[in-house]
């Protein structure tokens, strides 16, 4: 006072941290599923920045142990001295870039149909699969009729991320049908003149048929055919 007599009293002054911190996540990430598996584990996620006007306290995300096939979206927080927080976000693609697998069915032996050159109908059985994201789908190139002969048939397996993998199994079509024959009729003839036995006998032709085709007529009639009857025999 004017005496300089004097007296005292206190104020106080709180100053509050109100600021976000900022943080910047990591860019995408993209990575395969872990083999013979349909999901990705120790994924390196890299750091995020961050910054704050009165330091940062931590810096958190909630990425899983293990990342499913497909988009995942982590979600970073940091959290300032004055326990504001601010989020960023980064994804993580997960992609299945495994082959699936296949084992063809056994080779396969059939006979043609009858009076047919070919095998219809024919059984292949099933193949075995698997793949680590699940199979979508399972063919081959089997024609609807085998010709004689060996065909390979390829079987292709396609995984739900249409990776593709095939396998190849052996149709073999035989010909077991005998060729059918027809003898030419019979045959009455004379002797040569002045001779006990017949050459140059016309015999005729026999009528056949197959059904993958004849390659060859023969019979086993002599030069010269003896008095009396003789059997030939056309094959």
């Amino acid at each position: 006072d004017n005496s300089d007599n004097t007296q005292t009293a206190t104020q106080i002054i709180t100053v509050e941290d109100n600021q976000k911190p900022t943080i910047t996540a990591p860019g995408a990430v993209t990575v395969s599923t872990d083999a013979n598996s349909c999901s990705a584990t120790g994924v390196s996620l890299g750091n995020p920045t961050t910054s704050d006007n009165c330091g940062v306290k931590k810096v958190e995300n909630d990425a899983p142990l293990s990342f499913p096939l497909g988009t995942t979206t982590v979600t970073w927080t940091v959290t300032d001295n004055s326990d504001n927080t601010q989020t960023a976000t980064q994804i993580v693609t997960v992609n299945d870039t495994q082959d699936p697998s296949i084992t063809a069915p056994g080779a396969v032996t059939v006979s043609t149909d009858a009076n047919s050159c070919s095998a219809s109908g024919v059984s292949l059985g099933n193949p075995t699969t698997s793949d680590n994201c699940g199979v979508k789908k399972v063919e081959n190139d089997a024609p609807l009729s085998f010709p004689l002969g060996t065909t390979t048939v390829t079987w292709t397996v396609t995984d739900n991320s249409d990776n593709t993998q095939t396998a190849t199994q052996i149709v073999t079509v035989n010909d077991t049908q005998d060729p059918s024959i027809t003898a030419p009729g019979a045959v009455t003839v004379s002797t040569d003149a002045n001779s006990c036995s017949a050459s140059g006998v016309s015999l005729g032709n026999p009528t056949t048929s197959d059904n993958c085709g004849v390659k060859k007529v023969e019979n086993d009639a002599p030069l010269s055919f003896p008095l009396g009857t003789t059997t030939v025999t056309w094959t």
